[in-house]
């Protein structure tokens, strides 16, 4: 079915200023559809999924519980997204919450809070552990001391999409995780991009939506991305999209609303 798209999609990605780049896989049909797969990006706040995943696999092996609970205090606070900020110094929270701020707020504090739990060479490890070799996590965010000239966060469409057929599969740490983590994902608040153009779930209480996504946003300026499991009728789609130089944040919202669209009507269309 990926196959009937293809043109559609390649014309969507080049149709913008900006540089596109894109990894699609349909898990019903085993098709792929990638587009500069391998281009590097700026990762923003994409970093956070391989992140999440090692908070994980750190509790897996003994070094904390989820329910565990970590104080917040002024010096941990950074600008950028989320709420954490905007709250009092000295508050705890548990591990879980950290995760849960750090995917549907992309609430930076969360993040580094959970990356010095991890350990910066400890998540470096895990991704490469699960595939990730061009991918890399360098520095914390919105920290610019941290950042060592020339290094920055980086990933390409290929491998975090490969990352996310592994979560959809179980086969990051446990089935359990992999259930939690999709569960995160899932209350994404940032949904401007792939699903820009979707329906609306209209209904009783209760009905099953017509789709659902987990997945999770990145920005700064020029850059836009967006990544997940995309559950459509019929269909499953692990798909990343991301971009770099784009004169504004209009044209990649614009693109990936378009090609979530069209993901989303071809396979209604094409349940069987």
């Amino acid at each position: 079915m990926i196959k009937q798209m293809e043109r559609s999609l390649s014309d969507l990605l080049a149709s913008g200023k900006g540089i596109y780049g894109c990894s699609l896989f349909d898990f019903k049909t085993k098709e792929n559809f990638t587009y500069h797969e391998n281009e590097s990006f700026y990762a923003a706040s994409i970093i956070k999924v391989p992140i999440m995943a090692a908070v994980f696999a750190h509790a897996f092996e003994g070094n904390y519980r989820l329910k565990d609970k970590v104080y917040i205090q002024d010096e941990d606070f950074v600008p950028g997204d989320g709420v954490l900020k905007h709250l009092s110094a000295g508050m705890e929270w548990t591990i879980h919450d950290l995760l849960v701020l750090m995917i549907i707020e992309s609430d930076n504090t969360a993040t580094n809070v959970l990356i010095d739990l991890v350990g910066k060479e400890n998540v470096h490890a895990y991704m490469k552990e699960w595939g990730f070799k061009t991918s890399h996590l360098h520095h914390k965010l919105q920290i610019s001391p941290d950042r060592i000239p020339g290094e920055f966060n980086v990933i390409t469409p290929h491998e975090i999409n490969a990352f996310l057929i592994l979560i959809a599969t179980g086969r990051v740490v446990s089935i359990k995780a992999c259930e939690m983590m999709i569960n995160i994902l899932k209350q994404q608040k940032m949904n401007d991009l792939l699903p820009r153009y979707l329906p609306a779930s209209e209904g009783p209480i209760g009905m099953i939506p017509n789709w659902e996504a987990a997945h999770k946003t990145g920005y700064v300026s020029g850059v836009e991305h967006n990544v997940g499991l995309f559950y459509f009728p019929g269909h499953t789609y692990a798909i990343s999209v991301l971009s770099k130089n784009v004169p504004d944040r209009n044209e990649p919202r614009e693109i990936m609303g378009q090609i979530g669209h069209l993901l989303f009507h071809t396979s209604k269309n094409n349940k069987s």
